[in-house]
């Protein structure tokens, strides 16, 4: 579980986080995800190895509001030979509020789809 620091800035007049904020928290608790396995994303980038978003949803259950203590669940639930899926569960208070997924597509600068290097398979194996 990842603890997600709401920012009052994130919120509508009503102090309701605004929905697209969501996956901004899912992808700071999905960059922490990987740090934990020694996955280092700067490293990788300069061997010509980026992280792209191909596809993102996610289900709205509930509203979350400024003053909640927010937590992140993060579980590697696909891992192809380019990409790699994340599920991801948000909850405010001990209760669900959303969930959703973030399809990761490895590329390099030039946009081309590159191989999902081994070292990283294993560590996101060990999840």
């Amino acid at each position: 579980m990842f603890k997600v620091q709401l920012r009052y800035s994130d919120t509508d007049q009503m102090g309701v986080i605004y929905f697209a904020r969501y996956f901004v928290y899912a992808d700071e608790a999905i960059t922490s995800f990987m740090k934990e396995r020694d996955i280092d994303i700067v490293k990788l980038e300069k061997e010509g190895i980026y992280f792209a978003v191909a596809s993102a949803h996610c289900d709205y259950e509930k509203p979350i509001k400024y003053s909640d203590n927010c937590l992140v669940k993060v579980q590697v639930s696909r891992i192809g030979n380019t990409s790699v899926t994340f599920n991801f569960e948000i909850m405010a208070n001990n209760e669900v509020v959303a969930n959703g997924y973030i399809v990761y597509v490895l590329i390099d600068k030039e946009g081309k789809k590159k191989q999902l290097p081994d070292e990283i398979r294993k560590s996101l194996i060990k999840s």
